[in-house]
C-alpha cells in the first residue's frame, strides 16, 4: 500500500492516506480527467460507488452542523484495483445553486445507476448522462428527499419512533409485583 500511495502522490499532490484508503480531492473541472488517469495509469478499473453529501447550515430535521459550513454538494467515488486491495476515494465539491458535473458513465459504465440516484435524491445533474431519469420515486414526486432542507412531512404527522416514551419493564416497578398486560 505504501508504494502504491507514493506513486499516487507523485501524480496527485493532495492525496492523503487514512485508514488504508487513499483519498484524493480534486477540482470539479478535473473530475473526468482524474478518473480516467486513475483507471488508465493506476489500474483502478473497478467503480464501486458514487454518493453525495449535502453540506448546508439549513437543516429541516435534526441538528444543524456544530460549525458553519459553506453550502455545497460533495461528490465522492470509490475505485479499486480488482487484482489487489488498492482502494481510492475521489471527491469534489460543486455549487448548490447550479448542481451539475460531467457524467462518469463514459469512463465507468457502472456510474450510470449511481448518478441517476444522486440526480433523484439530491437534484444533481450529470452532463452527458445517457439516461438521467428517476429510479425510485413516483412520477410527479416533487423535491429531493436527501437534501438537508427537505421537510419530512411524515415526521410531523407521525413522530419518529425514537421520540416516544417507553414504559418500564414490569420487574422495574417499586412493589416488585408483576404487572398484567
Amino acid at each position: 500500500m505504501e508504494d502504491f500511495f507514493n506513486n499516487i502522490k507523485e501524480s496527485f499532490t493532495n492525496a492523503v492516506l487514512e485508514f488504508e484508503t487513499i483519498n484524493i480531492k480534486v477540482d470539479s473541472t478535473q473530475w473526468i480527467e482524474t478518473h480516467e488517469q486513475l483507471r488508465d495509469e493506476f489500474n483502478l478499473k473497478f467503480f464501486s460507488w458514487l454518493s453525495a453529501v449535502d453540506w448546508d447550515n439549513d437543516v429541516s430535521v435534526g441538528e444543524a452542523p456544530k460549525e458553519s459550513v459553506t453550502p455545497c454538494f460533495e461528490l465522492i467515488t470509490c475505485l479499486s484495483d480488482v487484482e489487489n486491495t488498492n482502494l481510492i476515494t475521489v471527491s469534489t465539491t460543486i455549487d448548490k445553486s447550479e448542481p451539475q458535473i460531467d457524467s462518469l458513465v463514459g469512463t465507468y459504465e457502472g456510474a450510470n445507476w449511481h448518478e441517476r440516484e444522486a440526480y433523484e435524491m439530491f437534484g444533481i445533474s450529470f452532463a452527458n448522462h445517457p439516461n438521467l431519469e428517476k429510479l425510485y420515486l413516483p412520477d410527479g414526486y416533487e423535491g429531493n428527499p436527501m437534501l438537508k432542507s427537505f421537510e419530512l412531512i411524515s415526521r410531523e404527522v407521525k413522530p419518529w419512533p425514537g421520540d416516544v416514551d417507553v414504559e418500564g419493564m414490569p420487574e422495574d416497578s417499586e412493589s416488585g409485583e408483576q404487572v398484567d398486560g
